[in-house]
């Protein structure tokens, strides 16, 4: 017998307006509808009604969600772990509450100089050139927010540290080159992290507040990436996953969430999820439901073990590779507990010595509901995505309302990545040679009209692969950065029609949408990061180190690695043009010119000029004293 919560559902509780636990068949009157709680006994077991759930053993005490509508059975999540997962992804977002009045009794006391309107006014500067400002309602004065640089003994150095932690130079050589010790260095780092937040956070508030957006084509992947063992007696690796979306046709990034948390210490988590007793409870069920304790780390390692050695000898013998890989991935899931769960662990990595790794589906779902916040009002979103069932969980519980109202579409794609320079130009050579066959057969038909013709061909020749009847297409005309790709359309449930719109308009629709399937802007913003980022570069595993990698250019603490990700990711949006002197940022109109890095150093988060206290000022003091123009 289930035993039911207070709040009436079997399934965690919703938490702060987050429910993630509910049918992700897009087929299905269940999808995106969460359990109906204190369900009646049902009249019909043949025809229970939409809402209606039960719980599934999965054995080892993890039971997970089947629909009863469309029989689908999936993994739950703690809600309120994803809700903590989103605000901290999300931080950046947060504008600062900026100066105030702090004068006890005060009816404006606390609030910011942005809800003040004519209450503050400007009332000279300080000694060291910060603006002063006077509250009216109480005529007492206070500071405002000072020069970002202010307490910097050598800020002439910043820019320095800025340019070179995006241009592949080593930490050490850093500090020789710029003449600054190891802590000073360490501290700037920091100082260019927050200047980098508070500058992209307060662009893309824009996007929340509901900027006018085109249609979007996006690309998700996730990059993994290595910190060093810094102990000799234990020369395990920390492995993170970093999840980034792109836009194609801009190259903008959002996110570049990285599963891991600095702001907790794993001995304090595990002795309070002890006095909790989250180990003894189902995973989704714990208070610490998103982050990884060591006696579950150690599980999650044997089950790994287990499924590769399960896996052994099952390599088809098959010369098209790529579709093998597919199914690889397919059967690789029917093998896990949690089907979401997508990186295996190996005996050979370890948890982080500082800060706390977070369960990298938390992550994911958190970086899905970020881009339906920023994006989910634009006309349409079609998001294409490496084959990964986690990513198909979260792309369909964050924009599970667009995707039933016809404005949003999930994608799978899979690019064969491990190729040679031969193998790409003989692939793109092949498809050329296709293309002007067809081309002489239909003489008529543009370049545009003969992709989409070979397009629905490969249509009619899809095949159904998975234990969710996934029908995968070969894309008919590679790249030379992709060269050998398959596309999957998972929200196919049909397209918006217009009146006068037939069947087969509707398939030359989908047909576009097919051609348009790529990873390339976020696997071109991966190979940017590997190739300007020390910290981030590709370690090499020799013959003789069993897997035990080190790279003397990685990070030790996976706290600097973040940052550093977090700093490139801005110069790459907004600083970084491309040779036709456009930026991502401009591309997508969160930008009017390239930014340069001074003005990402010195911006001040919030800053506004309320009215002046002429009275109070000689008259040649009255200049504006407006922000500079960042663009």
């Amino acid at each position: 017998m289930v035993k039911i919560s207070s709040a009436g559902y079997k399934a965690p509780a919703p938490f702060e307006g987050i429910s993630v636990n509910f049918c992700k068949n897009p087929r299905c009157a269940n999808f995106g509808v969460i359990e109906t709680p204190f369900r009646e006994r049902l009249v019909d077991p043949t025809k229970p009604p939409i809402g209606a759930y039960n719980l599934a053993s999965a054995g080892k005490g993890n039971p997970q969600l089947k629909c009863l509508l469309c029989g689908e059975i999936m993994p739950m999540r703690s809600n309120q772990a994803i809700h903590e997962e989103l605000n901290r992804v999300m931080a950046y977002l947060v504008p600062p509450a900026g100066p105030s009045c702090q004068t006890e009794g005060c009816s404006m006391l606390n609030v910011p100089l942005s809800a003040a309107g004519s209450t503050y006014v400007q009332r000279g500067k300080t000694a060291a050139g910060t603006q002063r400002y006077r509250c009216n309602a109480c005529k007492k004065t206070f500071s405002g927010v000072g020069k970002s640089t202010r307490r910097h003994r050598m800020p002439h150095k910043n820019r320095d540290v800025f340019g070179l932690l995006i241009s592949q130079m080593a930490l050490r050589r850093m500090a020789w080159f710029t003449e600054l010790d190891r802590k000073t260095l360490y501290g700037k780092m920091d100082f260019i992290y927050r200047q980098c937040q508070a500058f992209i956070g307060e662009r893309e508030q824009r996007l929340l507040a509901g900027m006018e957006l085109p249609k979007l084509y996006l690309a998700t992947d996730r990059q993994t990436l290595m910190v060093n063992w810094s102990q000799r007696k234990d020369r395990r690796n920390v492995l993170l996953q970093a999840i980034a979306t792109a836009d194609l046709k801009s190259g903008y990034v959002f996110g570049m969430d990285l599963n891991f948390d600095p702001s907790l210490d794993l001995d304090d988590v595990e002795l309070e999820a002890a006095k909790l007793g989250d180990p003894t409870k189902a995973q989704a069920y714990r208070r610490f439901a998103r982050l990884w304790l060591p006696v579950d780390y150690g599980k999650a390692v044997e089950a790994s073990a287990e499924r590769k050695a399960a896996k052994k000898g099952r390599r088809r013998a098959t010369l098209d590779t790529l579709a093998a890989e597919i199914q690889d991935l397919y059967d690789d899931a029917e093998l896990r507990e949690d089907v979401e769960e997508v990186v295996s662990l190996h005996k050979d990595e370890k948890l982080p010595n500082t800060g706390v790794e977070v369960r990298d589906q938390y992550t994911v779902y958190a970086h899905f509901l970020m881009l339906e916040r920023l994006l989910g009002h634009a006309k349409k979103v079609r998001c294409y995505m490496d084959q990964d069932s986690g990513f198909r969980a979260a792309f369909m519980s964050a924009f599970h309302k667009q995707v039933k109202e016809r404005r949003a579409d999930g994608w799978f794609v899979k690019v064969m990545k491990e190729a040679t320079i031969d193998q790409k130009d003989a692939a793109v050579a092949k498809a050329k040679k296709r293309m002007q066959e067809v081309q002489d057969a239909n003489p008529t038909l543009d370049d545009l009209g003969v992709r989409i013709l070979m397009t629905l061909d490969e249509m009619d020749r899809m095949s159904t692969v998975g234990r969710w009847d996934d029908r995968w297409l070969v894309h008919p005309v590679p790249s030379k950065a992709e060269p050998d790709k398959r596309v999957c359309w998972l929200t196919d449930i049909g397209l918006p029609r217009d009146a006068n719109e037939d069947d087969e308009d509707e398939r030359r629709h989908a047909a576009r949408l097919y051609l348009k399937g790529s990873l390339h802007a976020v696997d071109r913003f991966f190979m940017q990061v590997r190739r300007s980022v020390r910290l981030a570069e590709r370690s090499i595993t020799t013959a003789s180190s069993d897997r035990r990698t080190w790279h003397g250019y990685a990070a030790y603490q996976p706290y600097n690695l973040a940052r550093v990700l977090s700093i490139y990711k801005t110069a790459y949006n907004y600083c970084l043009p491309d040779s036709k002197g456009k930026t991502p940022a401009m591309k997508l109109g969160l930008a009017k010119a390239p930014i340069p890095l001074e003005h990402v150093l010195y911006f001040q988060p919030g800053a506004q000029a309320p009215q002046k206290d002429e009275a109070a000022l000689p008259k040649e003091s009255a200049a504006s004293n407006q922000s500079p123009v960042m663009d």
